[in-house]
């Protein structure tokens, strides 16, 4: 692992020792039992349907088709009205008891996670999964069971702030110091090998777990590939792509996804709420703590608008009405419900302003992982990607790269058997 020369290595470099030194000096704790069930409780539901039938006629302003206001009423509609008629709330709490739930506290983390043991054979490869915003581990709750199938020991921690894991008390808990409370943790569980599976924030995670310690990490699987577009790399590939794409892209969609500049509005509303949670998070999470409205209009918005292909050309309602097909109102539901239970819509974004607001943004394009095995899972409606000539400036060491043909941001949910597949398989060519 290193870092490539530019003036940010000192920056970088200080924040990843302070983050190892702090979990060296963290404590011992022990793991207790948790169930799901102390949370998501008859009284919370009842309380979110209650306001969602009370909640305000939603004004029926005009909606054009490539609506730029946001979150149409049409579909905050949709949700609510399924969230307090048809959806089983009692669903949520089944499925998560079929797995083990375990909490125990590292540094400013009260951490919650789940941790299935598979079989003897494969207990030499455990994998860590980690999920993003606006998530929770219920973005696993389909691909576990086909990994304990097949003998995987799984560990799948809540992010700080979001579903069971408690919100942060102490300001300073960045994706570096999660990183190193995810690593302490799979070396508590007796893990001094592991493989990291990420997306969203979990493939940035799993990145700095990687940088961290790469004499624990087996190989590294991401769903989001974080490779800077600023690098020597990305401007050669830019300018020889936009005169001879054929030479660099494999299909448009690939085109699109790399380089989401070819469509610069697209590129400013998809991005729009990362500027906004990076330096306003509470005054936005208080709307979403108060009002499943608000919560659903939020957050709801991101299931379903990377969840399906987004295009200039193509109205905002069809690929809202796409992005709810494929990632489910179901699964919609059940994420607004664990967040509503648990209180953390506010906390779940201050991620975004300790990223950015701790020099981490401008930094970590400056490291690289030059040996450890890494795979990057390409899927179409991803929020953005790059090729493997570009992501081979970072990760020295790509073993297998995967486009699909399905799949969004969320793609165990909407890709399952896709990106498992992609796991196991990388794990076998690393074994």
């Amino acid at each position: 692992v290193s870092t490539q020369s530019t003036g940010t290595d000192q920056l970088i470099k200080s924040k990843l020792d302070s983050a190892k030194d702090k979990a060296n000096s963290w404590p011992e704790t022990e793991i207790t039992d948790f169930d799901p069930r102390t949370k998501i409780l008859d009284e919370d539901i009842n309380d979110m349907k209650d306001r969602l039938r009370k909640r305000i006629v939603i004004p029926n302003l005009e909606e054009p088709e490539k609506s730029p206001y946001g979150t149409p009423a049409t579909y905050v509609n949709l949700v609510a009205d399924h969230l307090t008629e048809s959806f089983d709330f009692g669903m949520v709490n089944d499925v998560l008891c079929k797995f083990k739930h375990y909490k125990t506290v590292l540094g400013d983390i009260n951490l919650h996670f789940i941790h299935m043991v598979g079989s003897e054979e494969k207990k030499s490869t455990p994998i860590i999964l980690l999920h993003g915003w606006p998530s929770t581990v219920w973005e696993f709750h389909k691909s576990i069971p086909i990994l304990l199938k097949q003998g995987y020991t799984i560990v799948a921690p809540s992010l700080p702030g979001h579903g069971f894991t408690e919100p942060p008390t102490v300001p300073g808990v960045t994706p570096v110091v999660i990183g190193a409370a995810y690593n302490k943790l799979m070396l508590k569980l007796g893990y001094n090998r592991y493989v990291i599976h990420g997306g969203d924030w979990g493939a940035m995670i799993g990145f700095m777990m990687t940088v961290m310690f790469p004499e624990n990490v087996i190989g590294l699987h991401n769903t989001m590939n974080h490779v800077s577009f600023s690098g020597w790399r990305s401007v050669l590939q830019l300018l020889v792509g936009s005169v001879f794409p054929s030479l660099v892209y494999t299909t448009e969609q690939e085109r699109k996804s790399a380089h989401p500049v070819f469509d610069m509005n697209r590129l400013y509303r998809q991005y729009a709420y990362i500027h906004i949670q990076s330096v306003l998070p509470d005054s936005y999470g208080y709307g979403m703590l108060d009002s499943p409205t608000g919560l659903l209009g939020w957050i709801g918005t991101t299931y379903a608008l990377v969840s399906a292909e987004r295009d200039s050309k193509k109205s905002s309602m069809d690929t809202i009405r796409e992005g709810i097909q494929a990632f489910g109102l179901d699964n919609i539901c059940a994420n607004a419900t664990i967040f509503w239970c648990v209180k953390s819509a506010q906390a779940s974004m201050r991620i975004y302003y300790e990223f950015y607001w701790n020099g981490l943004s401008t930094s970590v394009s400056s490291l690289s992982i030059p040996t450890v095995p890494v795979a990057i899972s390409n899927c179409p409606y991803e929020i953005s990607h790059q090729t493997k000539f570009v992501s081979a400036g970072v990760f020295g060491n790509i073993v297998q790269y995967t486009y699909h043909t399905k799949g969004g941001h969320f793609s165990h949910i909407d890709n399952t058997e896709g990106v498992v597949g992609d796991l196991t398989s990388f794990i076998q060519k690393i074994k």
